[in-house]
């Protein structure tokens, strides 16, 4: 608890990725008002106590997937689809270089559970390991290395998770390894349709194979229903898109209040 003259504010644990907090304001008239930030709203997370005991005057919403397309799977469902494939790539091939695709802070969760689970450091740039050491994980810190040659799991940015860069970092940093299986762990890999993981289908060329998986760290359109539903808020004010999408999202945003 922060308290200040005119208000006083809570940081909520949200565990989307590594110090992600939600900022509960209390103003000192009675209002209060929350900021998701970037969350995955979790059953457990919209049912906490400091959110069940109070009404909320506003709800800044993050809404960078308020569309019915897209319903993720559950985190820890999508990262063990992410073990289970990399450990049947290196059962099939011991010389498989297993790369996960991050930004600059999250999906932490996969690489750290593929590495433990195939016994493996995890290798990143020089840049990348100065941000994580910043998270004081213990665990992750003994795991990580900026020495390519070091550990079979790769960490890259997920823009270069392609066949092209993926076969490109094969030749400059894979040592002995003859293949290449990257995951581009992010919601914009659901795709319209898509129901579950068992529609996500390897993408392979020469040596390269890659796995689009829907795992977020943003909460998907059912996930916001419901933290709207059970938070009920006077106002929702999206943080994500265009003045004409944010007059489109209050309709959505009214609908679900009047159906809870």
């Amino acid at each position: 608890l922060f308290s200040f003259i005119f208000f006083s504010f809570f940081f909520l644990c949200v565990f989307s990725c590594p110090g992600s907090v939600m900022f509960l304001f209390q103003l000192t008239d009675g209002r209060v008002y929350l900021h998701s930030g970037d969350c995955r709203a979790s059953d457990e997370l919209i049912s906490s106590p400091e959110l069940r005991r109070v009404k909320l005057e506003a709800l800044f919403l993050d809404t960078t997937y308020l569309n019915p397309q897209y319903t993720f799977p559950p985190q820890e469902s999508c990262v063990q689809f992410a073990v289970k494939k990399a450990k049947e790539a290196i059962s099939s091939n011991r010389k498989t270089l297993i790369v996960c695709g991050t930004y600059s802070i999250g999906k932490e969760r996969v690489f750290v559970a593929i590495a433990k689970a195939l016994g493996s450091r995890v290798s990143v740039t020089a840049a990348k390991k100065k941000i994580l050491d910043c998270l004081e994980w213990p665990e992750l810190t003994e795991m990580i290395t900026s020495d390519w040659s070091a550990g079979q799991v790769h960490v890259l940015p997920m823009m270069q998770v392609t066949h092209k860069g993926l076969a490109e970092h094969l030749a400059q940093h894979g040592g002995s390894n003859a293949a290449v299986v990257g995951f581009r762990p992010t919601g914009w890999n659901q795709q319209k349709g898509q129901l579950g993981l068992e529609q996500v289908r390897a993408s392979t060329r020469g040596p390269v194979t890659t796995y689009g998986i829907p795992y977020s760290e943003h909460s998907s359109y059912s996930e916001l229903q419901r933290f709207v539903q059970r938070t009920r808020p006077a106002r929702v004010i999206p943080t994500v898109g265009s003045y004409d999408e944010r007059r489109l999202m209050d309709r959505t945003f009214n609908d679900w209040l009047a159906k809870s």
